[in-house]
């Protein structure tokens, strides 16, 4: 299952957006969203949580359905547009044409404080209501149903945290599959922790540990490894499980409990974890489940990285999950050129108090300096505010120089020797770089 579409009508900032995830009927595997605090981009994957989540999962998510609505609406609308893929169990007929069909699209309203009447049809107040179609009622009963195969999609929120409290084996009982809704959880609950990854592993190496045969947890807790570690930076790698029940990592010759890791390890092992297991309980007939596809929400991906991780994050998790599709929120102009020159760049702003939605261009082949100066972040200036403001100065004080006087020569001299001696506008170039001797001939030369 891949996201085709996405309608947002008078929900909180949006008053009216249609956002397309597909280049000629081809989808984008990765759309990174870029913003300021505050302008609609959680708010999008949340609403595209909801589209996903179905109905009966949609209405557990949203538990105040009249804040949602828009400033002097009555109601909003939300509306996707999803496409069926191979691994997606189960095929809609749509009857009128006489095929089956490959594409679903569906709507919910959402009622602000007042009952309302939308199409001859009455809806309470505060409530979120799918709108009667038979598509949606096809998913509704097949496609998101908890034993469904396929279909799959899950959405992690900016705190993406382990459990504090290690397992103990005697007493794990197995994780049995949850409701669709809990895949989108931590978008809503900023205190949810994800703490299925500690929980699965334990009960993993108990299995094997009282049946040392058990080929089926053998390869599940492979593919849960791999894939952590495929994901995490360094030498970093999972040791045991110990009789105790905690989890240990080996790290520059160090076993480091993982309820001690730092905040990126964490985050990360949270995140991937809890994926790998969800994609093992939706496809658990395929031998490897990272292969499947499916939607992937990810808000703030970049939080407790460092920017050399987060350069590679996005490469990586292409890489072990390379038929998701992946939608992600972040701050970080590495995370948005590292997805690649495949991806689908949006920028969300508030103008006038509306949510306004524009693709930016390719950005992957340019470095961090001119991302942030490009449209897609729209910075001034990356040099420090009052850098900025000497160069500002400099400038102003060289495009008048031959009327100087006093005071402003000597603070005109100053700010010479400071751009020659740190060249502030470019950086200083690297020794023996080409623009290193460029400088040194000049110097010398004029």
């Amino acid at each position: 299952m891949w996201l085709k579409s996405v309608e947002i009508k008078n929900i909180k900032g949006f008053r009216e957006e249609t956002i397309l995830f597909h280049n000629k009927n081809n989808p984008y595997k990765w759309i990174t969203l870029l913003g300021e605090n505050g302008v609609g981009k959680s708010t999008l994957l949340q609403a595209i949580a909801l589209l996903l989540a179905g109905s009966d999962g949609a209405k557990k998510l949203m538990l105040s359905p009249q804040n949602w609505v828009r400033n002097n609406s009555e109601y909003g609308q939300l509306t996707a547009k999803i496409q069926k893929n191979n691994d997606d169990e189960g095929m809609m007929v749509d009857k009128d044409k006489g095929r089956n069909k490959f594409s679903y699209d569906y709507s919910y309203v959402v009622i602000g404080n007042k009952n309302t009447r939308i199409g001859g049809e009455n809806y309470p107040a505060n409530t979120l209501n799918p709108k009667n179609s038979k598509t949606l009622e096809w998913l509704r009963t097949n496609a998101f149903t908890l034993d469904s195969q396929g279909w799959f999609a899950a959405g992690y929120g900016p705190f993406r945290r382990l459990s504090r409290t290690e397992g103990n084996p005697v007493n794990l009982r197995e994780l049995k599959r949850a409701d669709r809704e809990s895949n989108f959880r931590t978008q809503f609950e900023e205190n949810d922790s994800l703490k299925t990854f500690q929980e699965w592993m334990v009960f993993l190496d108990y299995r094997i540990a009282k049946n040392p045969d058990d080929s089926k947890s053998k390869h599940m807790m492979k593919l849960g490894k791999e894939s952590i570690i495929e994901l995490l930076p360094g030498n970093i790698n999972f040791d045991q499980v110990t009789n105790d029940g905690i989890i240990l990592f080996s790290l520059e010759n160090q076993l480091i409990p993982i309820t001690q890791l730092s905040d990126g390890f964490r985050s990360i092992i949270a995140l991937v974890g809890d994926l790998i297991w969800r994609l093992l309980q939706t496809f658990s007939h395929l031998e490897d489940p990272r292969k499947a596809s499916g939607i992937v929400l990810i808000d703030e991906l970049d939080i407790h990285l460092h920017p050399v991780w987060q350069r590679l994050i996005a490469k990586k998790l292409r890489t072990v999950f390379p038929h998701l599709q992946f939608f992600v929120a972040t701050h970080s102009p590495f995370v948005a050129a590292g997805a690649g020159d495949d991806a689908l760049t949006l920028t969300v702003k508030m103008i006038n108090g509306e949510v306004q939605i524009e693709p930016v261009e390719n950005i992957a082949a340019y470095d961090v300096d001119y991302i942030l100066r490009s449209p897609a972040f729209g910075l001034v200036s990356t040099h420090s505010p009052a850098t900025q403001e000497k160069i500002d100065r400099y400038d102003y004080l060289t495009s008048n120089r031959n009327n100087l006087q006093g005071e402003e020569i000597e603070e005109y001299e100053k700010l010479r020797q400071f751009m020659k001696e740190f060249q502030p506008i470019g950086g200083k170039p690297e020794p023996g770089s080409l623009e290193d001797k460029i400088n040194k001939f000049l110097e010398e030369n004029l």
